[in-house]
């Protein structure tokens, strides 16, 4: 039986009404997502020229992470991969911790129609940022300048992660050098992973068909 006349005038409002009200909500969203990538740029511009590479708050943050991966490689006071890994558990705490985010958010979840690739980008863009902050400390290793926790400097103390590190294996006097290489690949992952996010954040998401919505119609 064919639709009447009157029935497909009855059904063009609801349709158009359907499309606004699903429209504003992905446009709210996009706009979101643009203005967080435009913030991350930002921030990582001030991150890349101050010589500290501090940012007010998530610096901070990462300091307590870096701390913690200490502690995480000698739970208890036990050092159970040996003294080198315990010294390196901090910068790789560190590094490492916003990836544990960054697999989530690439995995397609039960709950979620697809991956947030977005989200995947500012928590690998956090790990570059962090790996920017370890080849400042690495860079650090012979000069000894850098205010350690304790309050004392590198040279006025024994508790110099990198110093301690490239000593034991035999690489101080590239200290520079490896911190360049670091600093190079921690701005490779914040610039591509902001070019992602903001490519992600321009896709419109696919609009699944009504059958595949409600699937008791048909």
């Amino acid at each position: 039986m064919f639709p009447s006349s009157s029935d497909e005038v009855d059904a063009t409002p609801a349709t158009s009404s359907s499309v606004d009200s699903s429209d504003f909500p992905r446009a709210s969203q996009r706009f979101a997502r643009l203005a967080l990538a435009g913030v991350l740029t930002w921030l990582a511009w001030i991150a890349f020229h101050d010589e500290l590479g501090y940012i007010p708050l998530l610096s901070d943050i990462d300091l307590a992470i870096h701390e913690f991966g200490h502690m995480l490689f000698m739970p208890f006071g036990i050092q159970f991969l040996g003294n080198t890994m315990m010294i390196l558990g901090g910068s790789l705490t560190q590094v490492a911790f916003p990836l544990i985010f960054f697999g989530y958010f690439m995995r397609k979840h039960d709950d979620a129609p697809r991956r947030d690739l977005f989200a995947a980008m500012v928590c690998l863009w956090w790990s570059g940022i962090n790996l920017l902050s370890v080849a400042i400390y690495c860079a650090d290793s012979r000069a000894g300048q850098l205010m350690l926790l304790d309050g004392s400097t590198g040279q006025e103390s024994d508790g110099h992660d990198w110093n301690n590190l490239l000593t034991r294996w035999g690489l101080l006097e590239h200290d520079t050098a490896i911190a360049r290489w670091m600093r190079a690949i921690a701005w490779l992952v914040c610039v591509a992973s902001i070019i992602v996010a903001i490519w992600s954040a321009l896709q419109v998401p696919r609009v699944q068909p009504i059958e595949a919505r409600n699937p008791d119609l048909g």
